[in-house]
């Protein structure tokens, strides 16, 4: 199943979201194959586990929860406790400052929502140790996909919440446990769930911008998925978010949050200029938004040295580096087709991949979400070297420890690679519905 085309209209029609959620069910009904993970990842594991609790002691202290996990069978249970171990998952996709406070979040939102939950969070960790190759006991990718079809039925049948936190974040949460689970599972973004659950929002809220005072990272995350797979795809996001108070630091968007709402109204601009509406218009738009985002500096909050560890800062700082050089790219295509400018653009592609060597170098840790300004860089290699170095520069990010992002990204940038070589001219946006579809991200 492709979801890079999925449709919602933005004024939240309900048969359309049931259609849409219709064909992501259906997953279950098509096996995969479990990826692998490096004897690196691997090794990380084993020896966080040693150094903690027996995952099986985890749940049987979290009362008073344990009459509804007696129901539950041993494998459900044993994943279960393994997901609520951080060492087993939340460290592999947020800094370490970040982890008890999510891992927290977690744990509440599943027993918030426990019998509409448990199959997407125990989907998601399956998905997740298979493709991380931990040892998780027996793995039947068949039987989880089918689990992982059941969570988006619970989703699309249990009742919409409110825009209380203690209704609105548990609900969110099993979103993206789908998401996360597709995405491991099928190296896609689950882009049907996750629009649902931001038109949801957006109705609530009553209008298309999330405001600062709601930001919560399971609606930054989301949001930030949407706005970067719409720009891929000349697509409309379904909402942006505010600009954050100064000195937020966000769990996935680090320092670059503010970046977040140029993006999405460079997302508008781009689908104004595909289908031609208001072009002058849209183009004094477009230098608008690149004035901002090249005058665009963080803001540090005085604690931050203080507040994250070492590596946490360097690989922020160097977020907000690659972000807004990446940003700057797109635009840079959204003007000029390959043949023009080049040169340009390759050392804005080059900046961007030697930010991503050299914090590697530094940290000695794989980066955190810079998945798409990678992406918009690597489209931009030419000779073999430079597609070599794009290779290359894929294993300093924590996804290509995912075997299908790894996988569905090379034959992206491949067929990517190829088009521009077959047609000098062309616009990479006009390449994209051609091309292997990937899961772009964060």
């Amino acid at each position: 199943m492709s979801d890079t085309k999925a449709q919602y209209r933005l004024d939240d029609d309900d048969d359309n979201d049931d259609n849409d959620l219709s064909e992501l069910r259906d997953i279950g009904r098509r096996p995969r194959q479990p990826g692998a993970m490096s004897n690196v990842a691997k090794t990380q594991h084993s020896s966080s586990d040693s150094a903690s609790s027996p995952p099986s002691k985890i749940l049987d202290s979290l009362s008073p929860f344990g009459s509804t996990l007696g129901r539950l069978d041993q494998v459900e249970r044993s994943t279960l406790s393994r997901l609520l171990h951080k060492s087993n998952f939340m460290q592999y996709f947020i800094g370490p400052t970040f982890v008890d406070s999510m891992q927290l979040d977690m744990t509440v939102h599943l027993f918030s929502m426990f019998d509409q939950g448990k199959d997407a969070y125990i989907a998601m960790y399956s998905a997740f140790a298979a493709t991380m190759g931990l040892d998780t006991g027996e793995y039947d990718p068949d039987a989880n996909l089918h689990r992982g079809a059941m969570a988006v039925e619970s989703l699309r049948s249990c009742p919409l919440p409110t825009l209380k936190r203690e209704e609105l974040l548990p609900w969110a949460g099993l979103g993206l446990g789908i998401v996360y689970f597709s995405n491991m599972a099928l190296g896609t973004s689950a882009a049907p769930v996750r629009r649902y659950v931001l038109s949801h929002i957006r109705h609530l809220l009553g209008t298309s911008l999330i405001s600062s005072e709601r930001t919560h990272y399971i609606l930054v995350f989301m949001t930030a998925v949407d706005i970067n797979e719409c720009l891929m795809q000349r697509e409309l996001p379904v909402c942006g978010i505010a600009p954050p108070v100064e000195g937020h630091v966000d769990a996935y968007l680090g320092l670059c949050m503010p970046l977040l709402q140029h993006m999405y109204e460079l997302s508008r601009i781009s689908y104004s200029l595909y289908h031609e509406v208001d072009v002058d218009e849209q183009k004094q738009a477009l230098d608008d938004v690149e004035q901002e985002i090249e005058a665009w500096q963080p803001h540090i909050p005085p604690d931050f040295t203080n507040r994250f560890t070492t590596g946490e800062v360097i690989h922020m700082l160097a977020q907000t580096r690659i972000y807004k050089t990446g940003a700057l790219l797109f635009i840079h295509r959204l003007r000029y087709k390959f043949g023009e400018k080049d040169d340009m653009a390759s050392a804005m592609a080059k900046s961007i991949m030697s930010d991503l060597k050299m914090t590697m170098t530094v940290s000695q840790d794989t980066q955190r979400c810079v998945s798409f300004p990678f992406t918009l860089a690597a489209i931009e290699a030419r000779d073999q070297a430079e597609k070599d170095t794009a290779m290359e520069a894929m294993k300093t990010l924590i996804d290509s420890c995912n075997t299908k992002y790894r996988n569905n990204m090379e034959a992206f940038l491949k067929a990517m690679w190829d088009g521009r070589a077959a047609s000098p001219g062309v616009s990479w946006l006009d390449l994209v519905p051609n091309v292997p579809p990937i899961s772009v991200g964060v």
